[in-house]
């Protein structure tokens, strides 16, 4: 069977999307560094390859509005950070567009307004550029949000990869991850492509048809995958395949209820081996210990020394060779 480059997406951020007074900490992100160690010698065990996540910090202004500074979980969990720099994880920013309502006392997305986009961007690759000593190279949006000009600013400060977009996810007018609200929904991924790509200056969800239409940024979406329709009867199956009906390919995210986690990553590997591309892109965030969340994701990761797939895993950068090989050529 042939091996899967898989990008492990980890979303370092607050227990809660509104973390409140107080400076609430972190404890997600203490268990999900304990979950992931856990799991680094079982996993390399089966594939005989090194487990290497991609940690995604927010640092934008609602962090430095809760908690003082934009900075806060990398100075308060700089040993943390260290401990996963010497396991040679990968590190980028990920980004919500929070802006505070002194009206109302609440945090709410600012989707409607391309200023504060940029800024709250700026904040963040700056403030990862002052802790590391360079500039961000991957980035990944907050709130299932992104716009053209998130994208050519995140390609001004030379960010060269985004693992934000989910497939078949339609537009959300409403979402736990916008705060109170948003000023405008979230982004329609459902026709964005399956495969990585480069994008389009004339369309984010379009693939470049040439190398001068290319803008400087891979985009590597998530694994999505029809899983209404595998599990349907074989005669619909059937069915469906013969009026060649559109397949409704919709996000795997680990962090939702799945019937087991046997089935979980039984329609991972469907999805990777009958996909346009070979690859498998998992996001997870450090929601708080002990949450139902939390106790989701643990489950089904906890499982997958276990299952035939993680033999073929490889973890990945989402900029290595293997991601940029299954980019389509040029029409």
């Amino acid at each position: 069977m042939k091996p899967i480059p898989v990008i492990w997406r980890i979303d370092v951020e607050p227990d809660n999307f509104e973390p409140g007074e107080g400076k609430p900490p972190w404890t997600g992100f203490g268990e999900t560094s304990d979950f992931v160690e856990r799991l680094r010698g079982p996993l390399e065990d089966r594939s005989g390859e090194p487990i290497v996540p991609t940690w995604f910090f927010r640092l934008d202004p609602d962090i430095e509005h809760w908690y003082g500074r934009a900075d806060y979980v990398l100075v308060h969990h700089a040993s943390q950070i260290d401990h996963l720099r010497a396991q040679g994880d990968l590190f980028g920013i990920h980004v919500h567009y929070y802006r505070w309502n002194k009206e109302q006392q609440v945090s709410y997305s600012e989707h409607a307004d391309t200023d504060w986009t940029i800024h709250c961007l700026d904040v963040s690759a700056k403030t990862f550029e002052r802790y590391f000593g360079e500039p961000p190279r991957r980035v990944c949006q907050g709130a299932f949000f992104i716009s053209d000009a998130i994208v050519n600013r995140a390609i001004a400060l030379g960010v060269e990869v985004d693992v934000t977009a989910e497939p078949g996810l339609p537009v959300l007018s409403a979402a736990s991850s916008f705060g109170a609200y948003a000023t405008a929904p979230s982004t329609d991924f459902s026709q964005y492509p399956r495969r990585p790509y480069y994008p389009s200056r004339s369309e984010l969800r379009s693939p470049a048809r040439s190398a001068d239409d290319a803008r400087a940024m891979l985009m590597v979406p998530l694994t999505s995958y029809d899983y209404n329709r595998a599990w349907g009867p074989w005669h619909k199956r059937f069915a469906k395949n013969i009026l060649r009906w559109p397949y409704q390919h919709v996000p795997l995210n680990p962090w939702t209820e799945w019937p087991s986690p046997k089935e979980y990553w039984d329609l991972v590997t469907k999805a990777a081996d009958e996909g346009p591309a070979r690859y498998v892109a998992l996001a997870i965030r450090t929601n708080g210990a002990g949450s139902v969340k939390q106790r989701l994701v643990q489950k089904l990761f906890d499982y997958l020394p276990r299952h035939p797939i993680a033999r073929r895993l490889r973890f990945v950068d989402p900029l290595s060779p293997e991601i940029k090989s299954l980019v389509a050529p040029f029409n």
